[in-house]
């Protein structure tokens, strides 16, 4: 289906609606541009009532995280304005009153992470990475890791993973629960539609009130808040320029805490 978006597919198929993030070039990286018109699908699948389940993956990769080349042009007194479109998106997937399933191949890294803890169930092939590496970035995850992440995998493995920005696999992420099910690559959408069907076939009423229950159960609005004034606060320091210019100049960094 052609949304007259540049970086976003949808397609509907009976109750079901995937959104495919489609900017492969970039390994799916968000931008500007592809937040808002994420948010833009996200909120026609919702008023949209034929729509049950809705299924987020990417072409090739799932999401390589945020726009690092984007994001280092914006200057820091704007850097929170950016930061909270992101979460603005990101909490629109969770809180969304139908499931949403990330079928995730390939990078899950930073945002792209993010955007999975969000989703209600992650299916994963066997070629899928997951991690917050924005510590070598001389930065903190802002889209909502720092709250998502422990909630889901303790925070002991997330303290872990966000500390040492380590990248795991497929199966190490199954093995701590941050993915539900690790597949073989061609069988990840199979899976992921299988669970989508499998739900649209109970009560939309019933799905909505349970996940709704759930998500009142793990309210994280005031950490999120404080996740997006500290990545600000990050973004301000010589450490960020640092990282962020020894990224695009593909050496290691050489920070020294100021």
């Amino acid at each position: 289906m052609n949304t007259g978006n540049e970086h976003i597919k949808l397609e509907k198929k009976k109750e079901i609606g995937t959104i495919t993030l489609n900017r492969s070039e970039a390994r799916n990286a968000l931008n500007r541009k592809m937040i808002q018109e994420l948010g833009d699908v996200l909120t026609g699948l919702e008023n949209d009532p034929q729509i049950r389940s809705i299924i987020i993956t990417g072409n090739k990769d799932f999401c390589a995280g945020a726009d690092i080349k984007e994001m280092n042009a914006i200057k820091p007194e704007e850097i929170e304005i950016f930061c909270r479109w992101g979460h603005k998106v990101i909490n629109q997937i969770e809180n969304m009153s139908k499931p949403v399933i990330a079928a995730i191949n390939g990078f899950a890294m930073g945002g792209g992470c993010e955007l999975a803890l969000a989703c209600d169930i992650r299916i994963a092939g066997e070629s899928a990475k997951f991690g917050q590496p924005e510590v070598n970035l001389g930065l903190i995850p802002g889209f909502g890791g720092t709250q998502r992440l422990s909630r889901l995998v303790g925070v002991g493995k997330a303290k872990e993973m966000i500390l040492t920005g380590r990248i795991l696999n497929a199966k190490e992420a199954e093995s701590i629960g941050l993915v539900n099910a690790v597949v073989k690559d061609v069988e990840v959408m199979t899976k992921a539609e299988e669970i989508v069907q499998s739900i649209a076939q109970k009560s939309p009423l019933a799905v909505k009130m349970a996940k709704a229950l759930i998500n009142e159960n793990q309210e994280i609005g005031k950490g999120l808040e404080r996740e997006i004034a500290l990545f600000a606060q990050c973004f301000a320091t010589q450490d960020r320029l640092e990282g962020i210019n020894a990224f695009l100049e593909k050496r290691k960094p050489k920070f020294k805490g100021i």
